[in-house]
Protein backbone atom coordinates (compact mmCIF):
# COMPACT_ATOMS: atom_id res chain seq x y z
CA UNK A 1 0.00 0.00 0.00
CA UNK A 2 1.22 3.44 -0.95
CA UNK A 3 1.46 6.10 1.90
CA UNK A 4 2.96 10.09 1.81
CA UNK A 5 2.93 12.98 -0.36
CA UNK A 6 2.91 12.57 -4.26
CA UNK A 7 6.12 13.07 -6.05
CA UNK A 8 5.98 16.74 -8.12
CA UNK A 9 7.78 15.05 -11.48
CA UNK A 10 4.48 13.01 -12.19
CA UNK A 11 2.80 16.27 -12.66
CA UNK A 12 4.91 16.89 -15.56
CA UNK A 13 4.05 13.50 -17.59
CA UNK A 14 2.14 14.50 -20.63
CA UNK A 15 -0.19 11.07 -20.98
CA UNK A 16 -1.59 11.16 -17.61
CA UNK A 17 -5.18 10.48 -17.59
CA UNK A 18 -7.54 11.76 -15.01
CA UNK A 19 -8.95 8.54 -13.01
CA UNK A 20 -11.69 8.12 -10.26
CA UNK A 21 -11.28 4.93 -9.08
CA UNK A 22 -13.75 5.85 -6.15
CA UNK A 23 -16.04 2.98 -5.71
CA UNK A 24 -19.74 4.62 -4.81
CA UNK A 25 -22.64 2.19 -4.16
CA UNK A 26 -24.79 4.70 -2.64
CA UNK A 27 -28.34 4.10 -3.79
CA UNK A 28 -27.65 0.61 -4.08
CA UNK A 29 -29.57 -0.64 -0.98
CA UNK A 30 -29.63 -4.23 -1.62
CA UNK A 31 -26.34 -4.96 -2.34
CA UNK A 32 -25.00 -7.94 0.04
CA UNK A 33 -21.65 -9.41 0.84
CA UNK A 34 -18.34 -8.47 -0.85
CA UNK A 35 -14.72 -6.83 0.36
CA UNK A 36 -14.95 -5.64 3.87
CA UNK A 37 -14.08 -2.11 2.87
CA UNK A 38 -16.95 -1.43 1.48
CA UNK A 39 -19.09 -2.19 4.49
CA UNK A 40 -22.01 -3.47 2.97
CA UNK A 41 -24.24 -6.07 5.20
CA UNK A 42 -23.38 -10.09 4.56
CA UNK A 43 -25.94 -11.65 2.16
CA UNK A 44 -28.63 -13.88 3.63
CA UNK A 45 -29.55 -17.01 1.57
CA UNK A 46 -33.47 -17.48 1.51
CA UNK A 47 -35.58 -20.59 0.69
CA UNK A 48 -36.75 -19.20 -2.33
CA UNK A 49 -33.22 -18.99 -3.27
CA UNK A 50 -32.58 -22.49 -2.38
CA UNK A 51 -35.96 -23.44 -4.25
CA UNK A 52 -34.69 -21.40 -7.82
CA UNK A 53 -31.10 -23.67 -7.42
CA UNK A 54 -33.35 -26.89 -7.04
CA UNK A 55 -35.54 -26.22 -10.11
CA UNK A 56 -32.51 -25.79 -12.20
CA UNK A 57 -31.34 -28.97 -11.01
CA UNK A 58 -34.50 -30.04 -12.32
CA UNK A 59 -34.74 -28.29 -15.51
CA UNK A 60 -31.55 -30.22 -16.44
CA UNK A 61 -31.84 -33.87 -14.66
CA UNK A 62 -35.77 -34.02 -16.22
CA UNK A 63 -35.33 -33.99 -20.16
CA UNK A 64 -32.50 -36.59 -19.51
CA UNK A 65 -34.66 -39.39 -17.25
CA UNK A 66 -37.37 -38.32 -19.74
CA UNK A 67 -35.42 -39.89 -22.84
CA UNK A 68 -34.11 -42.58 -20.78
CA UNK A 69 -37.59 -43.28 -19.78
CA UNK A 70 -39.20 -43.17 -23.57
CA UNK A 71 -36.12 -45.23 -24.86
CA UNK A 72 -36.73 -48.10 -22.55
CA UNK A 73 -40.62 -48.26 -23.09
CA UNK A 74 -39.87 -47.84 -27.18
CA UNK A 75 -37.46 -50.98 -26.28
CA UNK A 76 -40.32 -52.62 -24.25
CA UNK A 77 -43.00 -51.89 -26.88
CA UNK A 78 -40.73 -53.36 -30.06
CA UNK A 79 -40.03 -56.53 -27.87
CA UNK A 80 -43.43 -56.99 -26.36
CA UNK A 81 -44.69 -57.14 -29.98
CA UNK A 82 -42.57 -59.85 -31.33
CA UNK A 83 -43.35 -62.09 -28.19
CA UNK A 84 -46.62 -61.23 -28.52
CA UNK A 85 -46.42 -62.49 -32.22
CA UNK A 86 -45.79 -66.36 -32.06
CA UNK A 87 -48.28 -66.38 -29.59
CA UNK A 88 -51.60 -64.59 -31.14
CA UNK A 89 -52.41 -67.98 -32.50
CA UNK A 90 -50.13 -70.55 -31.00
CA UNK A 91 -51.59 -73.46 -32.86
CA UNK A 92 -51.55 -72.74 -36.40
CA UNK A 93 -55.29 -71.90 -37.67
CA UNK A 94 -56.82 -74.87 -40.48
CA UNK A 95 -54.88 -75.51 -43.36
CA UNK A 96 -56.22 -75.07 -46.52
CA UNK A 97 -55.33 -78.18 -47.22
CA UNK A 98 -58.24 -81.33 -46.85
CA UNK A 99 -57.00 -82.90 -42.65
CA UNK A 100 -56.39 -86.39 -44.25
CA UNK A 101 -54.90 -84.96 -47.91
CA UNK A 102 -53.70 -88.68 -49.82
CA UNK A 103 -51.42 -88.11 -52.48
CA UNK A 104 -50.26 -90.80 -55.00
CA UNK A 105 -46.72 -91.51 -56.32
CA UNK A 106 -47.95 -90.66 -59.74
CA UNK A 107 -49.46 -87.45 -58.70
CA UNK A 108 -45.48 -86.23 -56.94
CA UNK A 109 -44.24 -87.57 -60.18
CA UNK A 110 -46.19 -84.86 -61.95
CA UNK A 111 -46.37 -82.30 -59.51
CA UNK A 112 -42.23 -82.00 -59.48
CA UNK A 113 -42.16 -82.96 -63.20
CA UNK A 114 -40.57 -86.17 -62.38
CA UNK A 115 -38.20 -85.05 -59.60
CA UNK A 116 -36.75 -82.96 -62.12
CA UNK A 117 -32.95 -80.83 -60.81
CA UNK A 118 -35.03 -77.52 -62.03
CA UNK A 119 -37.31 -78.17 -58.79
CA UNK A 120 -34.95 -79.62 -56.59
CA UNK A 121 -34.10 -77.30 -53.84
CA UNK A 122 -32.51 -79.11 -51.11
CA UNK A 123 -30.63 -82.24 -50.06
CA UNK A 124 -30.43 -83.82 -46.93
CA UNK A 125 -28.76 -86.59 -45.10
CA UNK A 126 -31.16 -89.15 -45.97
CA UNK A 127 -32.78 -87.43 -49.04
CA UNK A 128 -33.59 -84.55 -51.35
CA UNK A 129 -36.44 -82.13 -51.40
CA UNK A 130 -38.30 -80.73 -54.43
CA UNK A 131 -40.62 -77.96 -54.72
CA UNK A 132 -44.10 -78.99 -56.23
CA UNK A 133 -47.26 -78.16 -57.98
CA UNK A 134 -50.05 -79.84 -56.24
CA UNK A 135 -52.81 -78.51 -58.07
CA UNK A 136 -52.47 -76.71 -61.42
CA UNK A 137 -55.78 -74.96 -61.15
CA UNK A 138 -54.73 -72.83 -58.36
CA UNK A 139 -51.18 -73.39 -58.32
CA UNK A 140 -50.76 -74.50 -55.02
CA UNK A 141 -47.20 -74.98 -54.04
CA UNK A 142 -45.73 -77.91 -52.16
CA UNK A 143 -42.30 -79.44 -50.94
CA UNK A 144 -41.87 -82.77 -51.45
CA UNK A 145 -39.10 -84.32 -49.40
CA UNK A 146 -38.02 -87.59 -50.92
CA UNK A 147 -36.08 -90.63 -48.76
CA UNK A 148 -33.11 -92.06 -50.30
CA UNK A 149 -33.76 -95.50 -49.22
CA UNK A 150 -30.61 -97.25 -49.74
CA UNK A 151 -29.31 -94.31 -47.42
CA UNK A 152 -28.59 -96.40 -44.18
CA UNK A 153 -31.15 -95.13 -41.34
CA UNK A 154 -33.61 -93.33 -44.01
CA UNK A 155 -36.27 -95.56 -42.97
CA UNK A 156 -36.00 -95.14 -39.88
CA UNK A 157 -36.05 -91.41 -40.24
CA UNK A 158 -39.11 -91.14 -41.70
CA UNK A 159 -40.98 -93.04 -39.66
CA UNK A 160 -39.62 -90.76 -37.09
CA UNK A 161 -40.91 -88.15 -38.43
CA UNK A 162 -43.99 -89.18 -39.06
CA UNK A 163 -44.18 -90.23 -35.12
CA UNK A 164 -43.00 -86.65 -33.75
CA UNK A 165 -45.36 -84.36 -36.35
CA UNK A 166 -48.59 -86.53 -36.80
CA UNK A 167 -50.05 -84.45 -33.74
CA UNK A 168 -48.06 -81.41 -33.41
CA UNK A 169 -49.36 -78.13 -34.75
CA UNK A 170 -47.95 -74.69 -34.22
CA UNK A 171 -47.65 -71.50 -36.50
CA UNK A 172 -43.71 -71.93 -36.04
CA UNK A 173 -43.28 -75.58 -36.53
CA UNK A 174 -43.59 -77.05 -40.91
CA UNK A 175 -46.83 -78.11 -41.69
CA UNK A 176 -47.00 -81.52 -42.76
CA UNK A 177 -49.83 -82.25 -45.20
CA UNK A 178 -49.36 -85.84 -45.98
CA UNK A 179 -47.22 -88.61 -46.45
CA UNK A 180 -46.78 -91.20 -49.15
CA UNK A 181 -45.51 -94.82 -48.83
CA UNK A 182 -45.71 -96.75 -52.14
CA UNK A 183 -43.63 -98.01 -54.83
CA UNK A 184 -42.45 -96.33 -58.38
CA UNK A 185 -42.58 -97.18 -61.90
CA UNK A 186 -39.59 -99.41 -61.12
CA UNK A 187 -40.87 -101.36 -58.42
CA UNK A 188 -38.36 -100.24 -55.88
CA UNK A 189 -39.92 -98.59 -52.22
CA UNK A 190 -40.76 -95.49 -52.73
CA UNK A 191 -41.48 -92.90 -49.28
CA UNK A 192 -41.79 -89.32 -49.06
CA UNK A 193 -43.25 -86.39 -46.99
CA UNK A 194 -45.46 -83.66 -48.18
CA UNK A 195 -45.06 -79.86 -46.64
CA UNK A 196 -45.97 -76.32 -46.64
CA UNK A 197 -43.67 -74.68 -49.27
CA UNK A 198 -41.58 -72.34 -47.51
CA UNK A 199 -40.89 -69.15 -50.25
CA UNK A 200 -37.87 -67.68 -48.26
CA UNK A 201 -35.64 -70.95 -48.01
CA UNK A 202 -33.42 -71.81 -44.86
CA UNK A 203 -32.10 -69.08 -42.67
CA UNK A 204 -28.27 -71.22 -43.33
CA UNK A 205 -29.25 -69.38 -47.24
CA UNK A 206 -30.09 -66.30 -45.67
CA UNK A 207 -26.72 -66.20 -43.17
CA UNK A 208 -24.39 -67.95 -45.41
CA UNK A 209 -25.55 -67.26 -48.99
CA UNK A 210 -23.02 -69.27 -51.54
CA UNK A 211 -20.49 -67.18 -53.55
CA UNK A 212 -22.02 -68.35 -56.88
CA UNK A 213 -25.83 -67.85 -56.01
CA UNK A 214 -27.93 -66.99 -58.25
CA UNK A 215 -30.48 -65.06 -56.50
CA UNK A 216 -28.39 -62.47 -53.62
CA UNK A 217 -30.17 -62.47 -51.01
CA UNK A 218 -30.48 -59.06 -48.63
CA UNK A 219 -28.94 -58.84 -45.13
CA UNK A 220 -31.36 -59.69 -42.46
CA UNK A 221 -32.01 -56.76 -39.92
CA UNK A 222 -31.46 -57.04 -36.17
CA UNK A 223 -34.90 -56.85 -35.26
CA UNK A 224 -35.69 -59.58 -37.96
CA UNK A 225 -33.07 -61.65 -36.72
CA UNK A 226 -34.60 -60.87 -33.14
CA UNK A 227 -37.94 -62.21 -34.42
CA UNK A 228 -36.74 -65.70 -35.54
CA UNK A 229 -34.98 -66.45 -32.73
CA UNK A 230 -38.16 -65.61 -30.68
CA UNK A 231 -39.89 -67.40 -33.51
CA UNK A 232 -37.29 -71.14 -32.59
CA UNK A 233 -37.59 -70.28 -29.06
CA UNK A 234 -41.35 -70.27 -29.31
CA UNK A 235 -41.36 -73.71 -31.44
CA UNK A 236 -38.92 -75.55 -28.80
CA UNK A 237 -41.08 -74.55 -25.68
CA UNK A 238 -43.92 -75.77 -27.62
CA UNK A 239 -42.25 -78.90 -28.70
CA UNK A 240 -41.02 -79.62 -25.07
CA UNK A 241 -43.19 -78.43 -22.64
CA UNK A 242 -46.84 -77.88 -24.45
CA UNK A 243 -47.57 -80.76 -27.16
CA UNK A 244 -48.83 -84.02 -26.62
CA UNK A 245 -45.83 -85.89 -25.83
CA UNK A 246 -42.05 -83.98 -24.87
CA UNK A 247 -40.02 -83.72 -28.50
CA UNK A 248 -36.24 -83.21 -28.46
CA UNK A 249 -35.85 -81.98 -31.98
CA UNK A 250 -31.79 -83.33 -31.81
CA UNK A 251 -31.00 -82.05 -34.94
CA UNK A 252 -31.19 -77.68 -34.69
CA UNK A 253 -29.38 -75.70 -37.29
CA UNK A 254 -29.87 -73.04 -39.60
CA UNK A 255 -30.52 -75.19 -42.43
CA UNK A 256 -33.42 -76.97 -40.68
CA UNK A 257 -35.00 -73.18 -40.20
CA UNK A 258 -37.26 -72.41 -42.75
CA UNK A 259 -38.47 -68.77 -43.28
CA UNK A 260 -42.16 -68.07 -44.95
CA UNK A 261 -42.93 -65.00 -47.26
CA UNK A 262 -43.10 -63.03 -43.85
CA UNK A 263 -39.78 -64.31 -42.49
CA UNK A 264 -41.38 -66.09 -39.95
CA UNK A 265 -39.19 -69.22 -38.94
CA UNK A 266 -40.71 -72.57 -38.99
CA UNK A 267 -38.55 -75.18 -37.69
CA UNK A 268 -37.78 -78.49 -39.81
CA UNK A 269 -36.46 -81.68 -40.39
CA UNK A 270 -37.94 -84.51 -37.44
CA UNK A 271 -35.81 -87.01 -38.75
CA UNK A 272 -33.50 -87.43 -35.98
CA UNK A 273 -36.42 -86.17 -32.98
CA UNK A 274 -36.91 -87.98 -30.00
CA UNK A 275 -40.43 -88.31 -28.60
CA UNK A 276 -39.72 -88.53 -24.81
CA UNK A 277 -42.24 -90.44 -22.29
CA UNK A 278 -42.77 -89.34 -18.91
CA UNK A 279 -39.98 -91.20 -17.06
CA UNK A 280 -38.03 -89.59 -19.96
CA UNK A 281 -39.23 -85.91 -19.85
CA UNK A 282 -38.34 -86.38 -16.01
CA UNK A 283 -34.95 -87.75 -16.54
CA UNK A 284 -34.22 -85.20 -19.53
CA UNK A 285 -35.77 -81.94 -16.77
CA UNK A 286 -33.08 -83.92 -14.57
CA UNK A 287 -29.92 -84.08 -16.73
CA UNK A 288 -29.55 -87.87 -16.13
CA UNK A 289 -31.39 -89.30 -18.79
CA UNK A 290 -28.29 -90.55 -21.79
CA UNK A 291 -29.15 -91.34 -25.66
CA UNK A 292 -26.92 -91.74 -28.51
CA UNK A 293 -25.07 -89.19 -30.16
CA UNK A 294 -27.32 -87.25 -33.01
CA UNK A 295 -27.02 -84.52 -35.24
CA UNK A 296 -24.91 -82.54 -37.60
CA UNK A 297 -21.46 -81.94 -37.18
CA UNK A 298 -20.23 -78.59 -35.93
CA UNK A 299 -24.33 -78.27 -34.00
CA UNK A 300 -24.40 -80.55 -31.42
CA UNK A 301 -24.30 -79.65 -27.81
CA UNK A 302 -21.04 -80.02 -25.55
CA UNK A 303 -23.26 -82.01 -23.05
CA UNK A 304 -24.35 -84.83 -25.86
CA UNK A 305 -20.86 -85.69 -26.60
CA UNK A 306 -21.05 -87.44 -23.40
CA UNK A 307 -24.71 -88.72 -24.21
CA UNK A 308 -26.28 -86.59 -21.58
CA UNK A 309 -30.04 -85.64 -22.52
CA UNK A 310 -31.80 -82.52 -21.10
CA UNK A 311 -33.89 -79.82 -22.32
CA UNK A 312 -30.93 -77.22 -21.41
CA UNK A 313 -28.62 -79.29 -23.81
CA UNK A 314 -30.65 -78.91 -26.47
CA UNK A 315 -31.65 -75.63 -26.24
CA UNK A 316 -27.80 -75.23 -26.46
Amino acid sequence: MLSGEIPEFLGTLHFLIYLNLVIAVGGNQKLCGGIAELKLPTCIITASSKRKSHYLLLEVITPVVVMVLVSILLLSFIVRRYLRRPRRNEQSSAPPFPQHLTISYAELLKATNGFSEANLIGVGSYGSVYKGILDENDETLIAVKVLNLDQRGAAKSFNSECEALKNIRHRNLVKMLSTCSSIDFHGNDFKALIFEFMPNGSLEKWLHPEADGHQELRKLSFMERLGIAIDIASALEYLHHHSHAAIVHSDLKPGNVLLDEKLTAHLSDFGLANVLSEFSISSASNGTNSAAMKGSIGYIAPGKVVTLLSFPTFIF
